[in-house]
């Protein structure tokens, strides 16, 4: 008995100890109390990593995506699919893997499709989703991805996306001109834009629109020309003719902006723009200050009635073509010009020379020294705003006789010109043309309009004799005067002399100094962003002076580094006068965490025509995009029915009601026996009594 108790009791321990762990009893069925747990289907991070574009008719087309778990545990299906809002007309299947797969916890898998698409069917966008299905369950993801099918505009059935999506609108643009050197001032040119689609969606209904600079215009056409779809990745190009008025000035780069407008899968405006600087050959008064009068060859001294020639070259130092300008000598009254004085000149090109020439003689002696002008001007507009250089000749008597002549035969000032507000050294050569000794020598040196004077010495000098054939060179130094204007300013050289007979003479001779004003572009610091997240759009903007007094020509600003932007940076200023100040902003979305490292572009030109690039570095430190959590209260845990402590407590009774059961059978049992022994010894006692009786 004592056996049996513990047998039940053994048993009573077990049965409590498996149902709490919720593991079948030997022999008996199995305890299911808790689910099992499977990753959910909203877990799944799916991007297209393949075509969205299509055409009718199309076969063997792989569309494929990147599918990444990032939930808790592993994700299980039987088959995937892409499940379109309207399938008429394709034919799809799943090619890799070819029937099922495990995903795993932060694994990439590649989910690939094929499709046929029907010549019947719609053209347009069709929207869908990508479903699994698991044990029989189908299980959605929420995102829409779009398939755009191709076909002729006008047979393109649009379809209303299930959701919003933003899709990213990007382009690259590009322009070719008609003729090399840029575009001519009263003829028809062309210039062709190129765009590149470099979106996450095609762009419909796209249209091209030139924005031109007062003084062009689009010849005999729209400033707008229609396109149509152009895909991801598709390259298109449409031409305008231009026409460029004739009092437009050339020898500069002017702004022409190309807009591309349409709309995108979500029927959301596509708005992008670019600005080229489109270069416009020389002409009129703006082009002539590109001319510079270079190698001046005129005698020093000539007798009446006798021919000499005069030389010069002009050249071209600006970056285009100049067109429509004329070269001139302008003979004095005293001397005769017996060729033609006056070239037009149809085209120079850029950088290139070209000399002329022109024969003059004296009418009569005179013993005078003689000014000739030699100019550029345009052959039409403001006359006298070209360049201008002077030259002198002098003027003997008659026959072989010779007045003794002192004249400049070169000078120098330290390179091409001088700064407004510094001081330079004035190198002047000096030449006796005669075969006399020339004495009691001065030369005065004189600025016209006050633009230069002498720094701590007099404005003449004094050279005792220079003999026949002889040369000699003095150097001053001067000072531009701060406010000077930026322009080429005349020195006269006035000297006077004696010959060895005691003759006294005169000569004045005339040199040109070019004047530079200082160009000061100051700019203040760049100021980072307050917030600057990776893949976040971001900008900045700094302010900028001219602090010079000359002006800042063709400005323009431009922001480029280790970051994307949705549409240009460039911001063409023009113009900037000297006091003038401007600020500009820039966008940028960061590509990656750290810094990010980039710099602002200044660009302008000075009144050579020289471009002069400033750069301003900066660097932005890019944090990763913050992810906020929303607050919720915790979830309140569902009532489940106590299973495991029913079924223990039902063990338990079961079990009791055995024992006792078992406890009352086996006394019944016992009891019955011992009134079987009781009945049988009474019957014993009974007969044995009786037997002694007889």
């Amino acid at each position: 008995m004592k056996n049996g108790v513990k047998r039940v009791t053994l048993y009573l321990i077990m049965a409590a100890v498996l149902a709490a762990w919720n593991l079948p009893l030997p022999g008996a069925f199995p305890i299911t109390g808790l689910e099992n747990v499977y990753a959910d289907v909203s877990d799944l991070k799916i991007t297209q990593a393949s075509t969205d574009v299509a055409t009718l008719g199309g076969k063997g087309i792989h569309i494929d995506f990147f599918v990444e778990n990032t939930g808790a545990v592993s994700f299980d299906y039987s088959s995937a699919k892409m499940k379109f809002t309207n399938s008429d007309g394709l034919k799809i299947t799943q090619i890799q893997p070819n029937i099922s797969g495990t995903i795993n916890k932060d694994e990439i898998i590649t989910i690939a499709f094929e499709i046929e698409i029907s010549k019947s069917a719609n053209a347009g966008d069709r929207f869908f989703q990508i479903a699994f299905t698991d044990a029989g369950n189908e299980f959605v993801n929420d995102e829409y991805f779009t398939l755009f099918i191709m076909d002729d505009a006008s047979n393109i059935i649009p379809e209303t996306p299930p959701g919003d999506r933003n899709y990213r609108h990007a382009a690259d643009f590009s322009h070719t001109l008609g003729g090399a050197s840029g575009l001519s001032p009263g003829k028809s040119n062309t210039i062709t834009f190129l765009v590149q689609n470099r979106g996450d969606s095609a762009i419909r209904n796209a249209q091209f629109i030139v924005e031109l600079p007062e003084g062009m215009s689009v010849y005999n056409g729209s400033t707008s020309a229609y396109i149509g779809t152009i895909s991801i990745g598709q390259k298109v190009g449409r031409s305008f003719s231009i026409m460029v008025y004739d009092d437009l000035d050339g020898g500069k780069a002017y702004p022409v902006t190309i807009k591309l407008n349409g709309t995108d899968r979500g029927n959301k405006d596509v708005n992008l723009e670019a600005t080229f600087y489109v270069p416009v050959t020389g002409t009129g008064a703006g082009a002539v200050r590109y001319i510079s009068i270079e190698n001046i060859n005129i005698p020093s001294e000539v007798i009446a009635d006798e021919d000499f020639e005069a030389s010069f070259s002009i050249r071209n130092t600006g970056t285009g073509a100049v067109n429509n300008v004329k070269a001139y000598v302008e003979v004095p009254d005293g001397l005769l010009n017996k060729s033609n004085a006056t070239f037009v000149i149809d085209s120079i090109g850029a950088g290139e020379t070209k000399t002329f020439s022109v024969t003059m003689s004296a009418r009569e002696s005179s013993n005078s020294s003689y000014p000739v002008k030699i100019a550029v001007e345009p052959l039409s507009g403001d006359p006298g705003g070209g360049a201008v250089q002077y030259a002198a000749v002098f003027v003997a008597g008659g026959g072989n006789a010779k007045t003794p002549q002192l004249m400049v035969d070169h000078y120098s000032y330290g390179g091409s010109s001088v700064m407004a507000g510094k001081e330079f050294l004035l190198s002047i050569g000096f030449f006796n043309t005669s075969s006399k000794a020339l004495s009691n020598i001065k030369v005065t040196i004189e600025s016209n309009d006050g633009t230069f004077v002498p720094v701590d010495s007099s404005n003449s000098f004094f050279i005792d004799s220079v003999g026949a054939g002889g040369h000699f060179t003095k150097t001053l130094t001067l000072s531009a005067k701060p406010s000077a204007e930026q322009k080429t300013t005349a020195i006269s050289v006035m000297m006077s002399y004696e010959d060895s007979g005691g003759g006294a003479f005169t000569a004045e001779d005339t040199i040109s100094i070019p004047v530079m004003q200082v160009m000061r572009l100051t700019v203040d610091e760049i100021v980072p962003p307050y917030e600057c997240y990776a893949g976040s759009f971001g900008a900045s903007t700094l302010q900028f002076y001219n602090m010079g007094k000359t002006t800042l020509n063709n400005l323009m600003v431009n922001a480029e580094g280790n970051f994307d932007v949705m549409e240009s940076n460039s911001y063409y200023v023009g113009n900037m006068e000297g006091g003038n100040s401007d600020s500009y902003t820039f966008m940028f979305i960061p590509r990656e965490t750290g810094s990010m490292e980039g710099k602002v572009i200044f660009t302008y030109e000075d009144i050579d025509g020289a471009q002069i690039v400033h750069e301003v570095p900066f660097v932005f430190q890019v944090a990763d995009m913050p992810v906020w959590e929303e607050m919720y209260p915790e979830p309140i845990p569902e009532k489940h029915a106590p299973w495991n402590l029913i079924i223990f407590g039902v063990i338990l009774v079961l079990a009791a009601a055995g024992i006792i059961i078992w406890q009352r059978i086996r006394k019944a049992k016992l009891n019955k026996k011992l009134e079987i022994q009781d009945n049988e010894f009474n019957a014993a006692f009974d007969l044995e009594k009786t037997g002694a009786g007889k």
